[in-house]
């Protein structure tokens, strides 16, 4: 799926964060804005389990509509962060949130999320992963493309064939992948990094896209996910705690993105699904 354009909007408190650490990679800025994002995530992901309890449904279109389980913000937005929109992602079948960190508004991952039930067994956005592989391998025009895995024997089919041919043509792409079934055998790059903690992702996925927009070939990201209780919620205190080491975390700042969102979250909801909603049951 081509990226669309994205408005790269400072997180609260930008303005007034200290000077660059001179031993950081990573701009103060950079580390706001995946910190926003990833909180984005996670309050954009609660609130489509919310409207998709109240979305009138047929047949099995609830077991159809797939999520990806929660505690992959980091891991989604350090890598998806800095694409550009001639980039192209192929995701699994209607994982939204994927959308939504490459520049989907808000109101058009709500229209998915409607299709999404409306086809019960059809998915209109889908991606198969080989399709992600017809960039240009001599890479001239610095486009790649980023592969994400899903978990049916459809998916793992397309993507056992994306691998090979990345592999035979050297093409600029970027493969993600949580608790693969085994290592691929792949003659490029397997790069293993701990799925909670963004900074770690985000430099990784830099090095990998500088790779493959400069013409040197694929490069495949293990993401290792943590197990246990804490394991959803991890990431995103992972992050809150490298921010307050380096003094640019405050709750404050937690709380505005939190309200700002929210009231984006309203209104896209009432644009793109509006009288469809019905009331949720009382518990």
């Amino acid at each position: 799926m081509p990226l669309k354009d994205k408005q790269q909007s400072k997180p609260p408190g930008a303005e007034a964060v200290p000077a660059q650490d001179a031993f950081s990679l990573i701009s103060n800025q950079k580390l706001l804005q995946l910190y926003a994002n990833m909180l984005k995530c996670r309050l954009l992901d609660e609130r489509i389990r919310v409207e998709r309890d109240r979305l009138p449904t047929s047949g099995d279109a609830n077991r159809d509509f797939q999520f990806p389980p929660r505690g992959r913000e980091a891991a989604l937005v350090g890598v998806l962060n800095d694409l550009l929109p001639d980039d192209t992602l192929a995701a699994p079948r209607l994982d939204l949130i994927s959308r939504f960190v490459i520049g989907a508004p808000l109101v058009d991952v709500f229209r998915l999320l409607r299709q999404g039930f409306a086809t019960s067994r059809k998915d209109p956005t889908r991606n198969d992963a080989a399709s992600g592989t017809g960039a240009n391998p001599a890479n001239e025009n610095k486009r790649i493309s980023v592969l994400v895995s899903g978990g049916g024997d459809a998916e793992q089919s397309a993507w056992a064939e994306a691998l090979r041919l990345a592999s035979l043509h050297r093409l600029p792409t970027i493969f993600v992948s949580w608790k693969p079934r085994k290592t691929p055998t792949v003659d490029f790059p397997i790069m293993t990094v701990d799925a909670c903690d963004v900074v770690a992702v985000y430099r990784v996925a830099s090095e990998s896209i500088a790779h493959a927009r400069q013409g040197f070939g694929p490069t495949f990201v293990e993401c290792q996910q943590w197990k246990g209780p804490d394991a959803t919620s991890h990431p995103l205190m992972n992050m809150e705690n490298y921010l307050n080491r380096k003094g640019l975390f405050t709750k404050g700042m937690k709380a505005e993105i939190i309200a700002g969102f929210r009231a984006e979250l309203d209104a896209a909801v009432v644009e793109s699904l509006g009288p469809l909603l019905r009331t949720p049951r009382k518990r």
